[in-house]
């Protein structure tokens, strides 16, 4: 074993596991990270390519959640207008049926 290896072998211990990293993202938008939690989800991202990959698709979900509650801030009656007047109906029914 080289040192490059053992170098590789030492940090892959001391980095967190997928499954932490995935709680991790969440947390890293909702608020920063502690700078050793930081530094060790930026090192884990670095090596794994499907991690990356879970905080790409989050960051553009959580963008495009954004975007969509902008319009409806900006005009509340936009969705409600896009339904016919029958659906409208049928999801009443559906909720008044349900409750």
């Amino acid at each position: 074993m080289n040192v490059k290896e053992m170098a590789l072998g030492w940090l892959a211990n001391r980095l967190p596991t997928c499954k932490e990293v995935t709680k991790m993202a969440s947390y890293s938008m909702e608020g920063k990270l502690p700078l050793r939690q930081r530094f060790g989800f930026r090192m884990h991202l670095l090596i794994c390519g499907l991690c990356l990959r879970y905080v790409k698709q989050l960051q553009l979900m959580r963008d495009v959640a954004q975007q969509h509650t902008a319009k409806l801030t900006e005009d509340p009656a936009a969705p409600a207008s896009t339904l016919s007047q029958r659906a409208r109906e049928r999801m009443k029914q559906t909720l008044h049926a349900s409750s």
